[in-house]
């Protein structure tokens, strides 16, 4: 952790947020807060609704009750969706759609209400294409990188819009150990910058000493936040039970 959490201003804030679908209840009474400059690790058995709160908290999806504010204003007010990254498993039709790991991470910098210059978005690629150490692979088709390596592709392609707000999802599900080095590292500069990273994920694996703050979700609701050190055994273990009060369709990470 690099800033601190008691002065600086949340990045993310949510009130007594519920989630439900078809009068089932998701996610009830949350409250959370995430700030800048920390790694959050969101922990829980497939279906305890890791991806539900987020998508909910970024107005990807809408909320029963609550309020969620992002840098201090409510989600529905939110217009700088440039300052959140999402870095997810990966990305759909990659093997079946001819593109280059350049225009991969380029397609991140495309914005409805922010230009960016041919000059300062090629810099940007570059750039975050050498955070990741891939910048040798630029004119590469994406489906040629093994999967570990498409997965830096993927963070490079967050790293270039240089965010302040960046969400993994299982960022080191089928990545080799070299590759997992990698993602370790760059997740560590951004939040020497300041970035607050929220990482969804089933296990903390390598990232365990670099997480300042997990919460364990379960039965619909917080059932752990604080700090790897204090997490009970059984929690940590518990997130790769699976649930059996959600419905099929409800079945999500």
């Amino acid at each position: 952790m690099t800033l601190n959490s008691a002065v600086a201003p949340p990045s993310i804030s949510a009130r007594h947020l519920c989630v439900s679908f078809n009068d089932v209840s998701i996610l009830s009474d949350i409250d959370l807060d995430f700030f800048p400059g920390t790694t959050i690790a969101i922990l829980g058995a497939n279906g305890s609704g890791k991806t539900t709160m987020i998508k909910a908290m970024l107005g990807l999806l809408p909320r029963h009750e609550g309020s969620v504010e992002i840098h201090g204003q409510s989600v529905e007010e939110f217009k700088d969706w440039h300052r959140i990254a999402y870095v997810p498993q990966k990305l759909i039709n990659a093997a079946t759609v001819p593109v280059s790991v350049f225009e991969t991470v380029s397609s991140a910098l495309v914005y409805p209400r922010k230009r960016i210059s041919s000059k300062n978005r090629k810099l940007a690629v570059t750039s975050a294409l050498a955070e990741v150490g891939l910048q040798d692979r630029a004119k590469d088709r994406l489906d040629e990188l093994s999967d570990g390596q498409q997965r830096r592709v993927l963070l490079a392609r967050a790293l270039a819009t240089n965010a302040d707000i960046y969400v993994l999802d299982e960022p080191t599900a089928g990545v080799d150990s070299q590759n997992q080095e990698m993602l370790v590292t760059a997740v560590r500069g951004l939040v020497e910058k300041g970035a607050c990273v929220i990482m969804i994920t089933h296990e903390l694996g390598i990232f365990e000493e670099d997480v300042d703050r997990v919460i364990v979700l379960s039965d619909g609701g917080i059932s752990f936040d604080g700090p790897v050190a204090q997490l009970p055994a059984q929690l940590e273990n518990s997130h790769h039970s699976h649930p059996h009060s959600k419905p099929a369709h409800l079945m999500e990470s």
